[in-house]
């Protein structure tokens, strides 16, 4: 059990960092909007095949994701803008609901555009492997759990040290107090929706390099659920840490739990822990805590 450890921090860590990508997108648009868009994991399906289809033009490769993110990024405000601005004024389970049947959609048209079939996406990191401490580290794991920490770290500085930032953040507190200051709410939520376009194309490019991927990878938006939940719904820095919580649990029970509860164990986890969150620390461990005066 000791001896497999270094082994399984490693691919805990790596998994961890896969889905800290998709929960940031969770935080982005909920820190600036208050709303929660549970379609982030298809927004992730989208950008990956739509970064292969560029691929299969012949374009080069860093020119198709230049390309994939400015069409996730118009997507982004596109979604906002007939989607959610309509909405503005409604409840919060209203624009919920509007982000269920964009998944819904999304999925569906996923299914139809590029079947069902898997697919292998190209080896844009590398192929080489290290052998560190015993344990094999692959270098586009490596290179993309590098790229997630800096996206989630520039990230987490663009909120809280840039006018943009600050001002989006004073959206997500309050519509009416953002108005006052002379914020504009719509561009700072339209934003938010482009920014997770361009987290979705980043995610894409840092995990699915020589990975055999389907339509069904839209699914690891609810193992990302209980990353957000833990760090905080909104905090944008504190996912990385929920992420490897999540990822390096997970890596544990699919290790020393799963040979005893036919592979169960570790599919438990994420959602046991999201039930335990709930619970007894609804706010996450760097959520903002509101106070209520009567």
């Amino acid at each position: 059990m000791i001896d497999a450890l270094p082994r399984v921090l490693v691919n805990g860590i790596a998994n961890g960092a896969i889905y800290a990508s998709v929960a940031v997108g969770f935080s982005i648009i909920y820190r600036s909007g208050r709303v929660f868009n549970i379609a982030q994991g298809e927004m992730l399906m989208l950008a990956t095949f739509m970064a292969m289809t560029f691929f299969g033009l012949g374009m080069n490769h860093w020119v198709a994701i230049l390309l994939t993110a400015t069409c996730m990024a118009l997507l982004g405000l596109a979604v906002e803008r007939f989607v959610l601005r309509p909405l503005v004024g409604q409840s919060e389970m209203a624009l919920f609901m509007a982000t269920l049947g964009l998944l819904l959609i999304l999925n569906g048209l996923g299914t139809i555009v590029f079947g069902t079939e898997p697919q292998m996406f190209p080896d844009i990191l590398g192929t080489e492997r290290w052998r560190v401490a015993g344990v094999t580290i692959k270098q586009p794991a490596l290179i993309g759990t590098l790229l997630i920490a800096a996206a989630v770290a520039l990230l987490a500085w663009f909120f809280r040290s840039t006018r943009t930032g600050l001002f989006m953040t004073a959206v997500a507190e309050s519509h009416q107090i953002a108005r006052s200051l002379g914020v504009n709410v719509r561009r700072s939520i339209g934003l938010s929706w482009a920014l997770s376009g361009l987290v979705a194309t980043i995610a894409a490019v840092a995990f699915m390099s020589g990975r055999s991927v389907s339509p069904e990878i839209a699914s690891i938006a609810f193992v990302a659920l209980p990353v957000v939940l833990l760090s905080g719904l909104e905090t944008v820095g504190g996912v990385m840490l929920g992420g490897i919580i999540v990822g390096v649990g997970q890596s544990m029970a699919a290790a020393w739990l799963d040979p005893y509860f036919e592979g169960g164990a570790s599919l438990l986890f994420p959602f046991a822990l999201m039930m335990l969150i709930l619970v007894f620390k609804p706010q996450g461990l760097f959520g903002w805590k509101r106070v209520e005066r009567i």
